[in-house]
């Protein structure tokens, strides 16, 4: 419940639905108040805090910053202070409102979660980043340009040949942890895509420490709003594998975890070949994929992500088989996880 004090405080006693009910509500309330630069506490009592609930809090976030606001998240019990830190929350969810302007805040010191399930949620975390980047197939010849017009740039990367209405494949991700305690993990699953621009990723058999992971930035690799949340700019040529791709500078509009992303496209055929995500809390995740010739279009088939986070060192890498191009897919597949 909302206590009446200055700054108002939400103290979440446990995890689900009801949980998230509340912090959709409270963030309506202020919103709907208008009030010059809304604030929230959120405390966090329980004993988890997964990632339906962190997608719900930056939802959340993202609508009092609309309004000049923010959000401040702690923990009262370890084990969720560990995830707040190892993921950089506490400088996302933190007042003032841009990490970087605190002048005034005392330095934290990360405490290493402990145990195995603390590394397993870091790895699981950034594995959306490797899974929500849809294969968008493109002409399999495309000319070459000089435009270095970001919404020009973006346009060619959506094309595609406007007889692929739809399509499905396999997915297949080994995880491998390359920082103590050195352990791997693999999963497999199915992708789905179906114009204009819907995609999703369903695994046959998700570990518990992942669930709702996939879903958690569902829409982050979608060129097709990226205009609408990033402010992108030209950066210039960049090599990349033997040649020179285009690169993008962009930086959310409503910021979160990431401090910006950098985009390396490739302008013979329209693909993006890398993207690289640079964290608030210093860490780095660089995502890296290759494209292969399929019925005519060129999708995707490798996706390899370089993971370096506080405390944490990993390296996923995704295998995209099986395609079929033109299936009927229902409009469930897309609507039965919101």
């Amino acid at each position: 419940m909302l206590l009446e004090q200055t700054i108002p405080t939400l103290r979440l006693v446990d995890d689900g639905e009801d949980a998230r009910r509340q912090i959709a509500a409270a963030a309506d309330a202020l919103a709907q108040a208008k009030r010059e630069n809304p604030r929230l506490r959120v405390v966090a009592d329980g004993e988890t805090l997964s990632a339906a609930t962190i997608s719900t809090l930056i939802s959340a976030l993202r609508k009092l910053r609309e309004l000049g606001g923010a959000i401040e998240l702690t923990a009262e019990r370890e084990a969720v202070r560990a995830v707040i830190l190892l993921n950089g929350l506490d400088r996302v969810f933190a007042f003032p409102l841009m990490p970087d302007d605190d002048a005034v805040r005392q330095p934290r010191v990360p405490r290493r979660p402990r145990g195995l399930d603390g590394a397993f949620r870091a790895a699981a975390a950034v594995l959306t980043l490797l899974v929500t980047l849809p294969s968008f197939a493109v002409p399999a010849r495309a000319q070459e340009t000089e435009t270095t017009d970001p919404t020009v740039i973006l346009a060619r990367v959506m094309e595609r040949n406007p007889n692929l209405s739809s399509y499905q494949s396999r997915l297949h991700v080994d995880i491998r942890l390359i920082s103590f305690p050195y352990i791997g993990q693999h999963l497999d699953g199915s992708t789905y895509f179906k114009r204009p621009a819907n995609y999703e990723v369903v695994f046959d058999r998700v570990p518990s420490y992942a669930r709702g992971f996939e879903k958690l930035y569902s829409d982050v690799g979608d060129p097709a709003n990226w205009e609408q949340r990033f402010a992108i700019s030209y950066e210039g040529l960049a090599a990349f594998e033997k040649r020179s791709d285009i690169a993008l500078h962009m930086v959310q509009r409503v910021r979160g975890m990431i401090d910006h992303e950098t985009v390396l496209i490739d302008p013979s055929a329209w693909t993006i070949d890398q993207i690289r995500y640079d964290y608030y809390n210093g860490g780095v995740v660089t995502m890296t994929q290759h494209f292969a010739s399929v019925g005519g279009y060129t999708m995707l088939s490798s996706q390899r992500a370089e993971i370096k986070i506080p405390h944490v060192r990993a390296v996923a890498n995704g295998t995209y088989t099986d395609y079929q191009t033109n299936v009927a897919i229902s409009d469930d597949v897309f609507t039965k996880k919101n």
